[in-house]
């Protein structure tokens, strides 16, 4: 056992592979973790600490099992998330209006004030919730934070949901929206972002508007996105039960088999990282060091590079899934810098 050791070691040091047997045996295993403590991150803001250390973890939900199941936990998810927005819009001094566009509901959401860069356009906006989540006046929680950040008039798509609307309703309704949108002013001049599941759906959007031949938008923003609905991921694996999200398993996967009832992941407009990236628009992808989406996010931004797409990915220490907007809950430097982040972006890559 010693020379094993020993010879191992040796052939490491050297550079070299083991053996093709060796090397079966060892990737073969799967490394089962003990119980372990994990702290508040230190190397983040005060703020940041606060939030990280007084959040509970994402409790253990059933998963509904009728469409009335899931339209009542939709219903106490949409309000709870309308009131959020409300308290943030008070806030931040923002307004917001309800219309249709291109008969799909919307909210154009306007900031306390408009700069001189985008005052003439529109931003656009998919807003996130697992799919299932976040609708009605509640989708314009993340529109109202990057109004604010880019100093810019938002459209926020209410689009089509599961249990009612699954894939590929959503899509159907982005696209709708964002060829009225074109109507009205330059697609290079336009961006188009969201995060989790609005992340996924910019990114498939996007694809989607590529396939079709539709002038795409002029830079992305795509937040910690699910971009393979499957089990794939490192992150669901390492950071399960870290991120207030929980795991994959229980709701998360529910939402997922929802809004694709087929339960195939498998077309890229359902998972984008399988997609063809070619000619994609400058993207900036955002996620954290307990982004239980972290991998979703790196997998997306290696596939853009090799695409030979002009995409940054800015990982932020200790951060769970979405905490770049903790702006929305609490004042933290580190939500600050990710509102510069984008717009610096949107300000580089978008037609003037």
């Amino acid at each position: 056992m010693r020379l094993r050791i020993i010879f191992t070691l040796a052939v490491l040091l050297a550079g070299h592979s083991l053996p093709r047997t060796a090397c079966a045996q060892e990737t073969s295993r799967i490394k089962t973790l003990a119980k372990r403590t994990v702290p508040v991150p230190a190397g983040v803001s005060e703020e940041l600490r606060g939030l990280i250390a007084s959040r509970p973890l994402f409790p253990n939900i059933p998963v509904p099992q009728t469409r009335e199941e899931w339209l009542a936990v939709q219903w106490v998810w949409d309000a709870n998330n309308a009131q959020a927005a409300r308290d943030l819009a008070q806030k931040l001094g923002a307004t917001w209006e309800s219309m249709e566009v291109a008969g799909v509901p919307c909210f154009l959401v306007t900031p306390k004030n408009i700069g001189q860069r985008f005052q003439q356009r529109w931003l656009v906006h998919l807003h996130g919730g697992a799919f299932v989540f976040h609708g009605g006046e509640g989708c314009i929680r993340e529109a109202l934070w990057v109004a604010d950040a880019c100093q810019a008039r938002v459209l926020s798509i209410d689009y089509r949901r599961p249990p009612v609307h699954p894939f590929p309703a959503a899509i159907e309704d982005t696209v709708a929206v964002w060829q009225a949108v074109i109507k009205r002013q330059e697609a290079d001049a336009t961006a188009l972002f969201g995060t989790s599941a609005g992340g996924n759906l910019t990114l498939a959007t996007t694809l989607k508007l590529q396939h079709i031949g539709l002038p795409l938008p002029g830079a992305l923003f795509a937040g910690t996105p699910a971009t393979d609905l499957e089990k794939i991921g490192d992150t669901w694996y390492t950071l399960e039960g870290l991120d207030p999200l929980g795991r994959y398993e229980g709701i998360i996967r529910g939402c997922f088999e929802a809004y694709v009832p087929s339960k195939d992941f498998s077309d890229a407009l359902v998972s984008p990282v399988r997609g063809d990236l070619r000619n994609f628009p400058p993207t900036i992808l955002l996620s954290g060091t307990r982004d239980l989406l972290l991998s979703d996010t790196v997998r997306m931004h290696r596939a853009l590079r090799q695409a030979q797409v002009d995409a940054e990915l800015h990982v932020y220490e200790g951060q769970s899934h979405g905490d770049y907007a903790a702006g929305t809950a609490v004042a933290a430097p580190e939500s600050e810098d990710a509102q510069r982040e984008i717009f610096q972006f949107f300000d580089k890559h978008l037609a003037d």
